[in-house]
């Protein structure tokens, strides 16, 4: 058997080594041509993780004195706040901080705060629910559910208005109705040039919401009414732009597939299964809110905006939807993660999801360039301005409340999410590091076959050293892979996880990684310029061996318990399990 395995590992080499003599004078060749280089780590190069006991005691002591700090400095004079972090599992940190001067009682976890557009994630689960049942299909244009917007004249054209680009703020359609029009904010419009408003005009106004001082709700029948008397933005499809009216017909649209009321579903399949027991869409008593002084929108019916902007709750309710989104995001629908990009937003770092404002940076972690995204939904109404901000890579979930006269939740960016993720990435590392790094050695006998996974902060778990029945693997993989990708320059090979597992005859569950190279440090061409460093391709199945992937690594624990040691890899190409010493 020794023999056998000896010439099968010795063949595989040599293949590698014959493979990149033919490919290499052609790889130089597009090498030079190229332009297109990338370091391009990858984002998920550990599992999630585990925050047991103080791991992150440090971190939560730094943000409590940033938070201090700023408001000793004035930076919330006028403003009351409620912060929570969770894991999947638990709440993980809370500050609560209240400004004397806009009275009522003192701000905790269950103080009651407008949410405003956060409400429209608890609209797209509905609709994602829906989908997942059968009742709708995202790809179903709205009027299939809204007849009336297609009845008669209309300026805007409703063909290819889908139910996915009004999650997606894709439709084109305008942003508000009833409500943020400057006629009703500037005394003397005169002031910025513009001229008096016709009678005309005036009279064709909408007869609610805003218009109506808040007097009278608008409903889903004006609301129809009105679109068809306004032209769209942008043809459908084709730009993103914020639309608080596309959730307002996503809210009609679940009306009418499910038959109750907007609320009543929301209330009854969501708020309720969660026991979100201190989130609705009618105002509690006053004794209860984090107050935000004269002039704001408590108390205000936001009719057919509802399903935009209408929901009141408290920090606690919305961490535990936020850990609930955080364990489920993947499983809602059977056609999409709901984290998945849909459309660019504006800036060369923000996406649009279903409906999450996705931001993607690499400046945050202090060791390397890899990026950490955030899925983030904002909401403001006057007086009140919320945030959720999940980073599914460290299992953490944030939100974030404030009530009064802050204009903008970023000092408390600045001081809560930068410490956060610099503390739970130190976290990963070391995590990662104690359970996965070391040698790896055959037990067979006569097999000389070792591999070694170095830890950095920089390249995360990496191969140092990789020898197979005597061959040094590295040494041959290497130019095959530079030659296969065109690319020059140093290079590692850096492992990630996939999240799937493999079970093995005696019940064992191992956890399937993929190793894929990582450029270093680029040769660049004469002609070619570093700005291409960003453009990247994902391929994290380049190459097999004998319809196995070459860069699969299967990771075996002493248990099946996450937490329990590793103590074998299998490399599956190569056919061999390695123990660890």
């Amino acid at each position: 058997m020794s023999r056998r395995f000896s010439l099968y590992h010795s063949t595989t080499v040599m293949m590698m080594l014959s493979i990149f003599k033919l490919l290499f004078p052609f790889c130089a060749f597009l090498a030079e041509l190229s332009h297109v280089n990338a370091a391009c780590e990858p984002e998920i190069s550990y599992p999630a993780p585990i925050y047991g006991g103080d791991v992150l005691k440090k971190t939560f002591a730094s943000i409590s004195y940033n938070l201090d700090s700023s408001i000793h400095t004035g930076k919330f004079n006028g403003t009351s706040f409620s912060l929570e972090i969770s894991s999947s599992n638990n709440t993980l940190y809370s500050k609560h901080h209240t400004e004397k001067s806009l009275g009522g009682s003192t701000v905790n976890g269950s103080s009651v705060y407008r949410i405003a557009s956060n409400t429209k994630l608890f609209t797209s689960l509905g609709v994602l629910q829906q989908e997942a049942l059968g009742k709708l299909n995202l790809d179903d244009e709205a009027t299939k559910y809204i007849s009336e917007l297609s009845r008669g004249h209309s300026k805007i054209s409703w063909k290819g208005i889908t139910i996915r680009s009004l999650l997606a703020h894709l439709s084109g359609l305008p942003d508000n109705y009833g409500d943020e029009d400057l006629l009703l904010s500037m005394p003397d419009p005169s002031v910025v040039g513009l001229p008096p408003v016709t009678e005309f005009l005036a009279n064709h106004l909408p007869k609610c919401g805003a218009y109506s001082n808040w007097t009278k709700r608008c409903t889903t029948t004006e609301l129809n009414r009105n679109l068809r008397q306004v032209n769209s933005v942008f043809a459908s499809q084709q730009e993103s732009s914020y639309s608080n009216v596309g959730f307002e017909l996503l809210g009609e649209i679940l009306a009418n597939v499910t038959g109750v009321s907007y609320e009543e579903y929301i209330s009854s399949s969501i708020l309720k299964p969660l026991c979100m027991n201190y989130t609705s869409f009618t105002a509690p008593d006053e004794s209860v809110a984090a107050k935000a002084g004269p002039g704001s929108y408590w108390g205000l019916d936001e009719g057919a905006g509802n399903s935009a902007g209408g929901l009141y709750s408290t920090s606690s309710d919305m961490i535990t939807f936020l850990r609930w989104v955080i364990n489920n995001y993947k499983q809602i629908s059977p056609t999409l993660n709901w984290f998945q990009p849909s459309a660019w937003n504006s800036g060369s770092h923000s996406l649009l999801g279903y409906p999450w404002e996705i931001f993607r940076s690499t400046e945050i972690l202090p060791n390397t360039k890899r990026p950490v995204t955030f899925y983030t939904k904002g909401g403001g109404l006057t007086g009140y301005y919320t945030y959720s901000i999940i980073i599914p890579q460290y299992d953490l979930a944030v939100f974030v409340a404030a009530a009064g006269g802050l204009s903008s939740l970023h000092n408390i960016f600045t001081d809560v999410i930068n410490p956060l993720v610099i503390g739970a990435e130190d976290r990963a590392q070391s995590q990662l590091e104690a359970l996965y790094a070391g040698t790896y050695c055959s037990t067979q006998k006569g097999l000389n076959s070792t591999i070694t996974f170095s830890h950095s902060d920089s390249k995360s778990l990496h191969i140092k050293s990789w020898i197979s029945n005597s061959t040094d693997v590295l040494g041959a993989l290497k130019p095959l892979v530079s030659a296969k990708a065109g690319t020059t320059g140093d290079m590692y090979f850096q492992l990630m996880p996939t999240f799937r597992n493999k079970t093995s005859s005696d019940g064992r569950v191992g956890e399937i990684w993929r190793f894929i190279n990582v450029i270093d440090d680029y040769v660049y061409p004469t002609n070619a310029t570093t700005i291409w460093n960003d453009y990247c391709v994902a391929n994290v199945d380049p190459m097999s061996y004998g319809a196995v992937p070459l860069n699969e690594a299967v990771f075996w624990r002493a248990s099946n318990d996450s937490t329990s040691t590793v103590e074998e890899v299998t490399l599956s190409a190569f056919r061999v399990t390695l123990r660890r010493e």
